[in-house]
């Protein structure tokens, strides 16, 4: 024991001497001060250091990069000298703080000071042999060391920038290369490339990387006596919580190479092989390492992620895999093997036959032999006779072909027939009629001489050609029934159903009936078709599915003719409706106008401004412009910002707009860090955070207010990306604007449909909202904003709402009544007399003064505030005074009260992307409860120039500019404020063809 005392007492007097060089070392006295708190940081007792001390040096190197780099250079050599474990550990533990809590700039400065070889992070020979039992610990030192160098390197090799690949903020532009040390304080960090857009080889990069590094931690774990140590533990906490990130990106990268497995080379699916195989022995001890820190109670137990184990039996499966996929390419490759040496030997043989064939070319063809011409003549003898009995066997319908008997030689046979005995017939017979006796009836002796010897008497009625008299009344009766038929008008005007000739796809033919009408009763036809062969069969009705069968056709094409004309009418006016809605929107687009937004911390810690997309963030405590960096998994802003809100606590804030992202920053950290970002699937209108910052609510453009769960962010915990929860619906009608009551009992959200809905905020609002405390009706136009007024006395207060119909109304949230109402267009319309257009009275924002009686009003065009008195008491409201702004160009778009030094914020301009500069103007009025108030000039301002070059984007604006940014800030509010109508037509179509109804990309 005495030997440990010594040893305390000892390494008491090194720090009081240590403290003593410090202060007299000839320095200046900032850096006096910062070598003293880091001697006081790293102190040789074996207690953890005091956080006062951190918090020094941190503020202490905030102001410029020689602090940091003098920092650097005491942290080494205090590990260079030191052989205390303790002071080491510390020492360590420090740099932690600082590369996660510091500057940027702390993360190169160390970097390149370990890899000259100064003792900062390289200590692998590190050993403590003062005491017997220091050797588990001086064991920590090395490894803890050793993940620090680790996490340095892979957090330096992960940023990429155009100024080099050890680039400090992320990318930089090319013309502010020579203002580094702004460039340091005001950069912003941009993400990284996500991992399921890289490639294969970047994503082995990375994954070596992180396995590496959870090696590298996992040899952190403590042994022996250092496992107790209090020192140890505290350091042990700040590496497990970066090691649930480490898991986390481990297991996503695992799930990309998972989904490109199938389609992976073999070399590439056995590195993924073998990535799994590690991984699955790295989870193994991490799941082991982290049962030992929850029995030892670093960090909470639910904050630890639950190790998905890869089993033995997945990994057999990729093997199976990769040894299939491998026998398939050899048995294709030794496939292909065997078609190349086919196609080598098909074509040596064909050149070959090309060289044989050029040596056998002469130089004139022989002539053809005499009998090859012969068998060709020959053949075209043939072909020409084939013709010649084709023309032949056409036959002649007339018979007036060669084989008929000219009018000469039939005169001679008649003659030979008086004569010579029997007529031989063209047909053939043999035998004519033998000699008959003149008749005495006879005319003449001439005509019964040619009749007995012709037997014309005897012959029956022949036609030429082969024509009989059936098929040549059938071709009369068919011209006649072509003839009726073309006659017929109608559909179906005669004949039977059954009759009726369809044509293709079920349209009727060109000649609509195939079969003539029935004949009626008395006798006559329906037509002008004298007989129907199937007329009989009509007496008889047809079966029963003969008649559905007729039926369901001509129903069939009863639809499909009456589709066929509602798509056309339908098509014609939804072409036109879409022109004219393409044609509207274009326009809207064009004039639409993301006005300027202003918050203030509520502890006057911070002022952040918005104009468009970009959030600019003013550390008012400091000085100095805050940098803004995205820890989350979600993307930046990149369209305009619609809201912002700072906790009450102030330690959130949050930003929505019509990228349909809502994030979640941690205000009280340096920088600041996007802890969440949420995915919206509509543009968000208004957000708010509740008093005790567990939730965070967002409304859209729907009219629908959706709840997300804030639980662990406050410990410095990221959150992963979730989609809300919808808490509560105002059908269809935009929300402008929502709050929390002072009590975080009540949410309540106001709509463009004239009302105030007062809900109760649940115990657990992830299952929605269903009771509704009351509805504030009154108002004759849409609500723009809402507020709450409150004093000492009433914590609850009552709420203030301004709207388009010029007023600001006092209400009782609990019943919904209205207690006063209070105009403001004859006050401002008095004040504006003197202009030649009318002003449009619209009250576009409302900020009480907390704890106070007094509220301020801007008012849409008017270049001033309105300043009134609430008496909560009387329940009144009443106009104290109008204070006008100097100048032609400063409209107020937005304003905040600061609590403690009860300044009014405010803030003019606007931005429609990249036509505009995205130029604002920030003003500040005295305290209001002060007599005379008055308008802050540039030099009064809290931070100055640097403050107003921050949040402007430049100290000085043109007056020009800032009149164009008046003039679009009058389109801008009154195109959000004004409630679009819209016909009957049109609305049908919006609602039917709403984005929410189509189908997601």
């Amino acid at each position: 024991m005495g030997s440990s005392k010594l040893k305390r007492a000892i390494g008491a007097v090194k720090d009081q001497t240590s403290v003593g060089l410090a202060k007299v070392n000839g320095r200046s006295a900032s850096l006096s001060e910062l070598d003293v708190a880091i001697v006081k940081a790293t102190r040789h007792e074996e207690y953890p250091a005091e956080e006062k001390y951190i918090r020094e040096i941190l503020s202490l190197t905030s102001y410029s990069r020689n602090y940091i780099n003098a920092c650097v250079n005491t942290l080494s050599k205090r590990l260079n000298k030191t052989k205390c474990w303790t002071v080491a550990l510390k020492t360590l533990i420090l740099i932690q703080r600082l590369l996660a809590e510091g500057d940027k700039a702390y993360e190169q400065e160390i970097f390149f000071a370990t890899r000259r070889g100064t003792r900062l992070l390289n200590m692998s020979d590190f050993r403590d042999v003062s005491r017997s039992n220091s050797w588990d610990c001086s064991a920590f030192v090395r490894t803890y060391a050793l993940y620090l160098d680790e996490r340095l390197d892979y957090r330096m090799q992960t940023r990429h920038g155009k100024r080099g690949v050890y680039c400090v903020g992320g990318d930089a532009v090319e013309d502010k290369k020579d203002n580094s040390e702004a460039d340091l304080s005001t950069a912003i960090v941009v993400r990284s490339q996500p991992i399921a857009e890289m490639k294969t080889e970047q994503i082995f990069t990375r994954i070596q990387h992180l396995q590496q590094l959870l090696d590298r931690f996992l040899a952190c774990r403590p042994t022996e006596s250092a496992r107790n140590n209090r020192v140890v533990i505290v350091a042990l906490y700040p590496i497990a919580k970066e090691s649930f990130k480490i898991y986390y990106d481990v297991t996503e990268i695992m799930g990309v190479l998972i989904e490109r497995f199938m389609e992976l080379d073999i070399p590439d699916s056995i590195k993924v092989y073998d990535i799994f195989c590690r991984v699955s022995k790295q989870f193994e001890e991490l799941d082991q390492f982290y049962s030992w820190c929850k029995n030892m109670g670093i960090a909470r137990s639910s904050e630890y992620p639950e190790i998905e184990k890869i089993t033995q039996t997945k990994l057999d499966l990729m093997d199976e895999f990769i040894r299939d996929k491998s026998s398939l390419e050899e048995t294709k490759q030794s496939n292909s093997v065997e078609a190349d040496e086919d196609d080598d030997d098909e074509r040596t043989e064909e050149v070959n036959e090309e060289q044989e064939d050029m040596n056998a070319i002469k130089a004139l063809p022989a002539p053809p032999p005499k009998e090859e011409k012969r068998e060709e003549e020959a053949k075209e003898e043939e072909v020409v006779t084939e013709e010649k009995k084709e023309e032949e066997e056409v036959g002649d319908l007339l018979d007036l072909g060669d084989n008929v008997v000219a009018g000469g030689a039939g005169g001679d046979s008649l003659a030979l027939a008086l004569f010579d005995g029997p007529y031989t017939s063209g047909s053939g017979s043999a035998s004519g009629p033998g000699w008959e006796a003149f008749d005495d009836d006879s005319a003449d002796w001439e005509t019964a001489l040619v009749q007995s010897a012709t037997n014309l008497s005897g012959q029956k009625t022949e036609l030429g050609g082969g024509f009989d008299m059936l098929l040549l009344n059938g071709m009369y009766q068919h011209g006649t029934v072509n003839a009726a038929v073309q006659a017929s008008t109608a559909y179906g005007a005669g004949g039977s159903a059954s009759s009726v000739a369809f044509g293709s796809a079920g349209r009727p033919a060109a000649t609509m009936l195939a079969l003539p009408a029935p004949a009626t009763a008395n006798g006559s036809s329906n037509g002008p078709v004298p007989m129907d062969p199937f007329a009989a069969s009509l007496v008889v009705a047809p079966p029963h599915y003969v008649q559905m069968n007729d039926m369901k056709k001509k129903q069939r094409m009863l639809m499909e003719e009456q589709m066929m004309w509602d798509q056309y009418s339908r098509g014609v006016c939804v072409t036109m409706e879409e022109s004219h809605i393409e044609e509207e929107g274009e326009r809207q687009t064009k004039h639409e106008v993301a006005p300027a937004l202003i918050s203030v911390h509520p502890f006057q810690k911070s002022v952040a401004v918005t104009v468009g997309s970009a959030l600019r963030v003013f550390d008012l405590i400091e000085g100095r412009p805050v940098s803004l960096v995205d820890e989350s998994d979600g993307p930046s802003h990149k369209d305009s910002i619609r809201a912002i809100r700072y906790g009450s606590s102030g330690k959130l804030f949050a930003s929505a707009g019509d990228d349909k992202l809502v994030k979640i920053w941690s205000a009280d950290s340096w920088p600041w860090q996007c802890r969440n970002t949420i995915s919206s699937e509509k543009r968000v209108t208004a957000v708010a955070i509740s008093s005790d910052d567990s939730y965070v609510c967002y409304a859209d453009k729907f009219g629908v207010v959706w709840v997300v769960n804030l639980d662990g962010i406050n410990e410095g915990k990221v959150l992963p990306s979730k989609k809300g929860v919808q808490l509560l619906c105002h059908y269809c009608s935009i929300i402008t604007s929502l709050e929390f009551s002072p009590d975080g009992r009540y949410i309540l959200s106001a709509d463009r449909d004239f009302k105030i809905r007062v809900t109760v905020f649940p115990k657990k609002p992830l299952q929605g909202a269903h009771e509704i405390q009351s509805f504030c009706l009154g108002h004759t136009e849409f609500v723009t904003c809402i507020t709450f007024v409150q004093n000492s006395e009433l914590t609850q207060g009552y709420l203030m709402s301004g709207s388009g119909d010029s007023s600001v109304r006092l209400w009782d949230i609990t019943s919904g009544s209205l207690l006063d109402t209070c105009d403001v267009s004859p006050t401002v319309k008095h004040l504006e007399s003197n202009e030649s257009e009318p002003t449009q009275v619209t009250v576009t924002d409302i900020s009480a003064l907390p704890n106070s009686s007094l509220a301020a009003v801007s008012i849409q065009s008017f270049q001033g505030i309105v300043l009134l008195h609430c008496d909560l008491s009387a329940h009144t409201l009443s106009i104290t005074k109008v204070i006008k702004i100097p100048g032609d160009s400063f409209i107020p778009t937005s304003i905040s009260f600061s609590t403690s030094t009860r300044l009014l914020w405010m803030v003019s301009g606007a931005s429609n992307g990249s036509n505009h500069p995205g130029y604002t103007r920030v003003r500040l009025i005295s305290p209001i409860e002060a007599e005379p108030s008055s308008v802050l000039e540039d030099e009064q301002v809290p931070g100055g120039t640097t403050l107003l070059e921050h949040l402007q984007g430049k100290v000085s604006i043109e007056e020009s500019v800032m009149s164009a940014a008046a003039e679009a800030v009058r389109a801008a509010m009154c195109s959000l404020m004004v409630k679009k109508q819209y016909s009957e037509e049109n609305r049908e179509f919006r609602k039917n063809n709403r984005n929410d109804k189509k189908p997601t990309q």
